[in-house]
Formats: C-alpha cells, sequence, structure tokens
C-alpha cells in the first residue's frame, strides 16, 4: 500500500502542477497519464501472486456452476456496469436536486457532493470485502480507484479543458496531498490503525469548511 500511495502521489503532484501553467502542448501531455496508468497496471499484474489466496463465489447469473467460462463472468461484468451506470446517472440527478434544495451552489455540489457519486461503488465493495474478511482485496480495489482516478480523467480533463485550477480546486490539491504523504508514512512504518485513518479523514471536513468559506451560502 505504501507504493501505491508513493505512484499516487507521483501523479497527482504532476497533474495539480499542469493546473498551475498554461502552454502550447500542454493538450499533449495528457497522453502521458494514459501510459501512466498502463505501467502501473502492468507492474501490478507482474508483481501480484497468479495463486488465487481468495474463494471466489459463484456467478449470480449461474449460481450453481464453481467454475464458470469466461463468457459468462464477462456478461455478468458487463451486465453490473449498465446496472453501475444507470444507478450513477439516478445518482447524480438526486444529488442535484438536493442542491437545488438546500439552495447550494453548482460549485458547491461539485465540489462536496458530486465525488460521492463517484466513489461511492468502491466504498461499498471494500465495504462488502472487508465484511467478507477480504481485506487485501479491499485494500487493492482502493488502490485502483485512486490510480484510475489520477490519470484517465486527468487526462481527458487535459486534452480537452484548459486545466487551469482556481482557488478551490487548488485547495482540493493541496489537501489531497497532504492525506495521501500522512497515509505513505503510516503504511510505509506499518502503523495504520483505525485512529489515524479518522483522523485523515478529518482533513475532508476542513476541505468542506474551506470550500463553504470560498462559495458562501
Amino acid at each position: 500500500m505504501s507504493h501505491d500511495q508513493l505512484a499516487f502521489l507521483a501523479v497527482f503532484v504532476v497533474k495539480v502542477a499542469l493546473g498551475l501553467i498554461a502552454f502550447a502542448i500542454k493538450p499533449w501531455l495528457g497522453v502521458l497519464f494514459l501510459v501512466a496508468y498502463a505501467i502501473y497496471v502492468w507492474r501490478e499484474i507482474q508483481e501480484s501472486d497468479t495463486a488465487p489466496e481468495e474463494e471466489i463465489e459463484p456467478l449470480k447469473i449461474q449460481p450453481s456452476v464453481t467454475e464458470p467460462s469466461l463468457k459468462w463472468a464477462a456478461l455478468q461484468a458487463v451486465l453490473s456496469l449498465i446496472v453501475i451506470g444507470i444507478a450513477s446517472h439516478i445518482f447524480v440527478g438526486q444529488l442535484e436536486a438536493i442542491g437545488t434544495a438546500l439552495q447550494w451552489s453548482p460549485h458547491l455540489v461539485a465540489l462536496l457532493l458530486s465525488p460521492v457519486a463517484t466513489e461511492l461503488p468502491e466504498m461499498m465493495n471494500t465495504l462488502i470485502w472487508i465484511r467478507q474478511g477480504k481485506e487485501r482485496l479491499a485494500l487493492a480495489n482502493i488502490s485502483g480507484a485512486m490510480m484510475i482516478q489520477a490519470t484517465i480523467p486527468s487526462a481527458l480533463g487535459i486534452f480537452f479543458t484548459p486545466w487551469l485550477f482556481d482557488g478551490p480546486l487548488m485547495a482540493a490539491g493541496v489537501i489531497t496531498a497532504l492525506a495521501i504523504i500522512f497515509l505513505w508514512q503510516l503504511f510505509r512504518r506499518g502503523v495504520v490503525d483505525a485512529r489515524a485513518l479518522v483522523a485523515v479523514s478529518s482533513l475532508y471536513g476542513v476541505f468542506a469548511l474551506l470550500i463553504a468559506f470560498y462559495f458562501p451560502l
């Protein structure tokens, strides 16, 4: 996990730095983030243990088959993605309705509520795996989600937007970097516990206060 945190931090610092400057070839640098994700995936595959360490549950669409074929596993994955896409669309719409009911500005909704829609599937996966005693899968899910969020959306943003950060985006970048540095130190020393994780999660509260101050209700 410490290696994953360090890899995320390296990519994250570069993408925040690009948000501070404007130059002609910046859109082309989005390719670097796609390459970074490809390298991360390749490294994880090379370093992973091919022996199954967790018991795999039967497919929902073939509950009686202990070793389903690849086509059935792929079909269930595609159906699951469709359900996630539809549910996420509904979820985002409800967040917009909540923001309107609370009379929040679009900036507040985008910065504080909308990210929940993108992270909720990862959080639910993590909770399910922890309840099943599969902590390594839960941690790997978090690391993979962090890296794909740091690379793929960033590449698209650099390709198709000016990618210049304002005050709230810089606050998000700085606070995120501080959280990752703190987590990297915890994982590197092997001293992670619930109190430390609660402490680092409080940085989101700090971010929310800063955003609320920047965009007063």
